[in-house]
């Protein structure tokens, strides 16, 4: 387990440097090709310089101040909306406060703690303040999120079909093809899936099954995924205003809604990803790129990208740390869980 949790590390800790050095910096890669032939490490390092700061500032200066303040306020909504879903997803049983609290302390907790700790974060806080059993939480988290994946498939093949890009998000439609192959099959025979779950040595991994079973085998009605659909549409929907408000109005860039739509799934895809705390590096890389699809300069894609991630970022971690101080939860007692039935699993498996 911590050679596991060492390999994911470095992994993330490399991925997260890359995006950093191509959000900061530009490269001459001709000279550091040259210089790589040769194992000049020094004029490797001479092509490797860092943006324009000044373009930077300069690009911030004409940002429409009012613009900022409307689409920050506006981004909120997206949070209403996330709180209603959650409250759909327990049976609206949680009720929307607890499922607004619950969003920003996950939101909260991934912003400052790596590896989507947030998510862990969010059952904890859910099985605290409703007496649901972890297995429910992760199973009402699953829902979510396997949601969200679907929501970014959709928009993905949309701007891949439109930008002529048909493979580019084959690797995440084969993912959410197999968790539905696999969902139909737990629902229409549930007897093979018990002697499936049966043989899983892994507690927590077994719960959660069960739980998912019996809500495909009793809860999940057609009505119910239609309701779950329109509930993250309008997540998603909401979600996006900010992106689009952010490049057209703040930035006044000339883009079309399909280029913007596209910088807005690329920005998704990199916040979606386990990474560094917050997505800090790689929104901001992910971001760049997109607009730089569309020629647009790398400072003042860089501007906008920090920009956007700021309006999610400080008002989520601000409330969701508060949510936090007083749930009687914190950073290291979630962590110390995680790492507690990570050696329960590991027992399991032994």
């Amino acid at each position: 387990m911590i050679v596991k949790k060492t390999v994911s590390f470095v992994l993330r800790l490399v991925f997260v440097a890359v995006c950093l050095l191509y959000a900061l910096c530009d490269i001459n890669t001709e000279a550091f090709k040259l210089a790589a032939s040769h194992g000049d490490w020094l004029a490797m390092l001479g092509s490797v310089q860092f943006q324009d700061f000044d373009k930077l500032r300069q690009a911030f200066v004409q940002f429409d101040s009012t613009a900022i303040v409307v689409t920050t306020l506006l981004s909120f909504l997206g949070y209403a909306v996330m709180a209603l879903r959650m409250n759909f997803l327990s049976g609206y049983d949680c009720g929307n406060w607890v499922g607004l609290k619950s969003f920003l302390l996950s939101m909260a907790v991934n912003n400052v703690a790596p590896a989507k700790l947030g998510e862990l974060a969010k059952c904890f806080y859910l099985r605290r303040q409703c007496g649901y059993s972890l297995g429910q939480t992760i199973s009402m988290v699953f829902w979510e999120r396997f949601f969200d994946l679907n929501a970014i498939l959709a928009m993905g093949l949309v701007v891949a079909f439109h930008f002529k890009l048909k493979m580019a998000f084959f690797p995440l439609a084969v993912g959410v093809g197999s968790i539905w192959a696999c969902l139909f099959v737990v629902r229409k025979w549930p007897a093979l899936a018990d002697r499936v779950i049966a043989v899983i040595p892994v507690e927590r991994l077994r719960e959660f099954i069960i739980e998912v079973k019996l809500q495909l085998v009793h809860g999940v009605t057609l009505r119910y995924l239609i309701v779950l659909m329109i509930y993250t549409a309008l997540v998603w929907l909401l979600y996006a205003i900010p992106t689009f408000l952010t490049v057209l109005w703040v930035a006044g860039l000339k883009l079309t809604m399909g280029q913007t739509l596209a910088v807005f799934i690329l920005s998704a895809l990199g916040m979606a990803m386990p990474s560094s705390p917050g997505a800090v590096g790689v929104f901001e890389a992910a971001v760049i790129f997109g607009l730089g699809l569309f020629k647009v300069d790398k400072e003042l894609a860089l501007a906008i990208g920090f920009l956007i991630h700021m309006m999610q970022y400080i008002p989520t971690t601000l409330t969701g740390l508060l949510v936090l101080a007083r749930s009687g939860l914190s950073l290291k007692s979630i962590r110390h869980s995680e790492e507690a039935m990570d050696e329960a699993e590991e027992s399991a498996q032994a």
